[in-house]
């Protein structure tokens, strides 16, 4: 099996249908959704050792592992995650904040700017909804105020109180300042509802998993090219010489007492987890359509559920867009975890119906789709805002940030 460059995979494979504003609206219809599934290897080559997300436990770090019953194998298959739901959604909204910063695309969202608090030791910028651990209903959008009006919190301006109240029966308000939103999956756990607002389901789902995994596990050192001995007098050579720079040391770390303790000599570990090998890696993305039909988006004046049909048009434009834009850049996931798509993959849709169909896709066929969704879902009296909403952080968020930077840059663990 020989791997592909990416970027020519799904130019090779002429697509059976493509997908267009009408298709998609008759798909929301009546089908159950769309699914991507692509196969993908390391980079480094096929079997080679691939890098998980830890979690931590009382035994020390782990990956997440599971069996699962996958197609071709007859017994259910250890399995590892290599990237979690949650990670996916946060790189899908990333890629939709390059392609908005790139110019290319325009979708309403909030947007915290941070560049004016002075004493920061490091700059934020700003901080969208695309970044926000809860999107729209995040503590940060949540303790952040608006110049406009009078520097209320964001919860208490007319956009923010709208929000709150809105439920999936009429969600327009969220739809006209972060859809995204709506699309990731949000709720209102910590703000003036008191953890009584709609919770809004994710729509768009992927993951990737390591398919027949085995973890491997090495032991070593850190070899110091000084071999500074263990058994050196730390405290007696701190003594003496009054170095400025391990005198700070001493100030942060409190006890110094042999050459480990700053950094110096040979370090061993041993049995620690060191990746995992596989047969391959499992990409699977899938849009919802039932969950979709369940939000509403009523205009008045507009017969029938017309105005939801286009609003939900929107949001699985976005949906696909954002999953399309995921894969197609790329798969560096982290240190050690570079993926490519096994020999012969290409980024085709199936639609999940009656019968099944397969869509070849690429961003430009997505961009255009959604940005055509747009116009007809403004046509129809959808609330739209073409320029994100400003806000800038109150004063309590500011002390907030500010003194947790100093305390950061200032303090240390003790050992």
């Amino acid at each position: 099996m020989e791997m592909a460059p990416c970027e020519c995979l799904w130019a090779n494979h002429p697509p059976q249908m493509t997908m267009n504003l009408e298709k998609l609206n008759e798909s929301l219809k009546t089908a159950a959704g769309l699914r991507l599934r692509l196969k993908l290897q390391p980079l480094y080559g096929i079997g080679e050792i691939v890098f998980p997300p830890t979690v931590a436990d009382e035994k020390g770090p782990k990956y997440l592992d599971s069996e699962r019953r996958i197609p071709g194998y007859e017994e259910k298959m250890p399995c590892t995650t290599i990237d979690s739901v949650q990670s996916q959604a946060n790189r899908m909204e990333k890629a939709l904040l390059a392609d908005i910063r790139e110019g290319n695309i325009k979708l309403p969202h909030i947007e915290t700017d941070f560049s004016g608090i002075s004493g920061l030791v490091k700059p934020v910028g700003k901080i969208t909804c695309f970044e926000a651990p809860h999107r729209v209903f995040d503590a940060i959008i949540r303790d952040s105020v608006d110049e406009d009006e009078d520097r209320k919190h964001f919860p208490l301006t007319k956009a923010g109180a709208a929000a709150i109240r809105a439920t999936a029966r009429d969600a327009k308000a969220i739809f006209q300042i972060s859809p995204a939103s709506l699309l990731f999956g949000c709720w209102d756990s910590t703000g003036i509802s008191g953890g009584l607002g709609e919770k809004y389901t994710r729509c768009v789902v992927s993951e990737l998993v390591a398919v027949n995994s085995i973890t491997a596990r090495r032991a070593g050192v850190r070899a110091d090219p000084l071999s500074v001995a263990k058994e050196q007098p730390l405290e007696k050579i701190l003594a003496e010489t009054k170095d400025e720079v391990w005198q700070n040391l001493k100030e942060k770390r409190k006890k110094l007492k042999k050459p480990s303790d700053i950094n110096h000599g040979n370090v061993p570990w041993g049995d620690t987890l060191d990746g995992v090998t596989c047969d391959y890696i499992q990409q699977s993305t899938t849009i919802s359509f039932p969950a979709l039909r369940q939000l509403h988006f009523p205009v008045e004046g507009i017969q029938g559920g017309d105005s939801s049909a286009k609003a939900q048009a929107v949001l699985a434009a976005i949906a696909l867009h954002a999953a399309t834009l995921n894969a197609e850049r790329g798969w560096h996931l982290r240190s050690r975890c570079d993926l490519v798509p096994e020999d012969g993959q290409k980024l085709e849709w199936e639609v999940m119906g009656a019968s099944l169909e397969k869509i070849a896709v690429a961003t430009s066929v997505t961009r255009n789709l959604l940005k055509e969704a747009i116009s007809k879902a403004k046509e129809a009296g959808l609330p739209w805002n073409e320029k994100p909403v400003q806000l800038t952080p109150s004063e309590a968020l500011e002390r907030l940030v500010v003194g947790s930077q100093q305390a950061h840059h200032t303090t240390t663990t003790e050992t």
